[in-house]
């Protein structure tokens, strides 16, 4: 399933409080992003709040494989959290994106 409908560049919707957030989980703007236009692999989504939240594996450049949460707002990314996927997912994104 194509996140994105179209081309790049995407824009992100950055701020304080996601950069904040995500640094605590050891991510850089550059690995979110990266992992989320390296064609990323939707696992979930759900409505919370009266927002869209999708659940997301991606890898980065340096092919570390990062799960991501993120919602859409007003036709931007709005990164919610992120961390490094644990064995399973890893081992799910890549037979996944292997076959």
């Amino acid at each position: 399933m194509a996140l994105m409908s179209e081309e790049p560049p995407w824009e992100f919707d950055w701020d304080a409080a996601n950069l904040q957030h995500l640094a605590g989980h050891r991510i850089t703007r550059a690995e979110f992003e990266q992992a989320m236009t390296h064609d990323p692999i939707v696992v979930d989504f759900r409505d919370e709040s009266g927002e869209e939240r999708w659940y997301a594996l991606g890898v980065t450049d340096r092919l570390r494989v990062l799960f991501l949460v993120f919602t859409y707002r007003e036709e931007r990314i709005r990164p919610i959290t992120g961390w490094d996927a644990g064995k399973k997912l890893r081992e799910l994104y890549f037979r996944r994106k292997s076959e």
